[in-house]
């Protein structure tokens, strides 16, 4: 059965030895090659610079007569990885110290071990002493508040963060935080991203366009908040604040998707998620992110509670007295194809069912820690078989977009091995928006030819 693309009814020369860059050849301070093309041209050029030796230096966008071949001290690139869960995610990952990657058209053309000659004619360029590894995927963030970045109260707790929040949604944004926060994201190696829309009017169509304009792939979600009756307005899966721009959106794919088990009616939860299993799309809901959710799921009360009571919840909203998980289960909302966000709030034995139930979970400790609302029991997480990746939420309670920054927040504070972390990078972020069979999250011959540098703090 085809895809929907729009309204759509539904029920429910040889090879020297590898040497570090020079002092005189190194970048600037903080812009380090992380993406590429076709070796010529890069998706965001501004954020990659192109260093040669002295007297070898080249134009990005000079031709040249043979394939363009990158070098680096150490590749990963995962070939033979699938999405990993629970003790998959600590193998052993294989290094090939001072490889080479052979790039044509946009697409990995060979692989290339030390020792190895390389094509005639290659225009070599040597990225020094990095580990490279697959583009990265950002499955979670909210493109579309990039403007309202350092704005809002943090390491306060949940609600006044959600308090000082809501009233920006009303200003109108910035015209270059969007296009600018898409280059950024690119320039970091994230090739890419899951995206939330429906904040705020006519969004959908500006992050389609600012993530083509930096050669950045994107899921959308199309996302559901309130409590109307289910799919409301007809059978029609799109909330109004996308449902006009769904049909003319051409880069990456939409999906519709609910904003939260406090913020969207059940009738409508269970609905989209009908929509979704039947359509072969990711499902995409925040889950278990603060105490005050939990409080008001179990009880009714609290500050949350009363916060939505003004303006979200409806006059006769009772409280399910269920935790969120168990709440989840019981609207049907878990399972393959569902993507939870957060899982801050989860207990030992809930992290246990929702890695069997076969959901994955976004991790984006971060912004958690920034709004004040705790951390996600990673280490338990990790050992469930749960399908964990990492995404940066959004620049209203993040720092930044680069969704390697998480990665090294969780090694440093919870000493996560940097096998899993790489794993929750790239394959597992591949797996949990679905794309499997892009060549997202692996280097391998055919894939595309889209790399990030790996932190430091990662390397081992």
């Amino acid at each position: 059965m085809p895809r929907p693309r729009g309204r759509i009814e539904c029920r429910r020369q040889k090879e020297t030895a590898w040497r570090p860059f020079r002092q005189t050849d190194r970048p600037p301070a903080g812009r380090q090659p992380n993406t590429a093309s076709d070796g010529v041209n890069a998706p965001c050029a501004r954020s990659r610079p192109t260093h040669a030796r002295p007297g070898r230096r080249r134009s990005i966008d000079t031709p040249t007569r043979g394939p363009t071949v990158l070098r680096a001290r150490t590749l990963i690139p995962l070939i033979g990885e699938g999405p990993a869960r629970g003790g998959e995610l600590f193998a052993p990952l294989r290094r090939l110290d001072n490889a080479a990657i052979v790039l044509s058209k946009g697409k990995v053309a060979q692989i290339l071990p030390r020792a190895r000659e390389l094509p005639v004619g290659a225009d070599v360029r040597d990225l020094g002493d990095v580990t490279i590894i697959p583009g990265c995927v950002n499955a979670h963030t909210h493109l579309q508040l990039s403007h309202l970045a350092g704005t809002t109260t943090l390491h306060q707790g949940f609600v006044p963060w959600l308090a000082s929040l809501v009233p920006l949604l009303r200003l109108p944004p910035n015209r270059d935080s969007l296009p600018d926060a898409c280059a950024d994201i690119a320039g970091t190696g994230t090739v890419h991203v899951g995206d939330i829309c429906g904040s705020l009017p006519s969004g959908l169509a500006d992050v389609a366009e600012s993530c083509g304009r930096a050669g950045l792939g994107v899921t959308h979600f199309c996302e559901w908040f309130g409590h109307g009756p289910p799919l409301a307005d007809g059978p029609l899966p799109w909330p109004p604040t996308c449902r006009e721009e769904v049909p003319g959106i051409v880069t990456g794919h939409c999906a519709p998707a609910c904003h939260s088990l406090y913020a969207t009616s059940p009738g409508l939860l269970a609905d989209v998620r009908a929509c979704c299993r039947q359509w072969g799309l990711p499902f995409a809901m925040h889950l278990a992110e603060s105490p005050e959710e939990t409080l008001m799921l179990t009880e009714g009360a609290g500050a949350l509670a009363d916060f939505l009571r003004q303006r979200v919840l409806p006059a006769d909203y009772r409280a399910p007295g269920r935790r969120p998980l168990a709440y989840a289960r019981e609207l049907d909302l878990l399972g393959p194809g569902t993507l939870a966000v957060h899982g801050v709030q989860l207990d030992r034995d809930e992290i246990g069912e929702l890695g069997a139930s076969g959901s994955a979970l976004c991790l984006c400790p971060r912004s958690n820690d920034g709004i004040g609302v705790g951390l996600p029991d990673v280490p338990a997480l990790l050992e469930s078989g749960t399908l964990l990746c990492l995404g940066t939420d959004g620049l209203s309670s993040a720092p930044d977009l680069d969704v390697r920054n998480e990665a090294v927040f969780l090694r440093k504070r919870m000493d996560t091995p940097p096998e899993a972390l790489i794993r929750l990078l790239t394959v597992n972020g591949a797996a949990a928006l679905g794309l499997e069979d892009t060549g997202i999250g692996v280097l391998d011959r055919g894939h595309p030819a889209r790399f990030a540098i790996l932190p430091k703090d990662l390397e081992y």
